[in-house]
């Protein structure tokens, strides 16, 4: 365990004389707003929808991939086009990210207050659950 230091004399008479203090009202204080009860529990349903919205719709997307891509990969005979599957992916990020800034506003999430760190957090689940259940239904 550590010792506690005891302060100098120097530093204590510094104290005393406020040269400390002097500097402690130099530095700016910020003071965070108390959110009320109300407040925390919307605040806690909007953090729900908005992990679970996305992990619905990287499903959903998982499913369509299988069904409009299949495995992603140019098999040997097939007719038409085949997409690859970093092609998929971009276009799951793309629409996704479009649908969910679109519809937020209908489940009364304001959008206006996301910040890019919310944009990735739910455009993560949402191809996380994409890749995963594609992943799955390929298997």
């Amino acid at each position: 365990m550590a010792k506690k230091r005891k302060k100098s004399k120097s530093s204590q008479k510094a104290a005393a004389s406020g040269t400390e203090g002097s500097k402690a009202k130099d530095e700016k204080t910020i003071t965070v707003p108390k959110k009320d009860a109300k407040e925390r529990r919307k605040a806690r349903a909007d953090g729900i929808v908005m992990t679970l919205y996305p992990a619905v719709l990287g499903v959903i997307f998982g499913f369509a991939s299988l069904s409009l891509f299949g495995t992603g990969v140019a098999e040997e005979g097939s007719a038409g086009m085949t997409y690859p599957w970093y092609f998929v992916m971009t276009l799951v990020i793309a629409i996704s990210f479009y649908v969910q800034k679109f519809t937020y506003p209908y489940l009364k999430i304001n959008v206006e207050e996301f910040k890019t760190k919310d944009w990735f957090y739910v455009e993560f689940i949402a191809v996380d659950l994409w890749l995963v259940s594609w992943t799955l239904l390929l298997n």
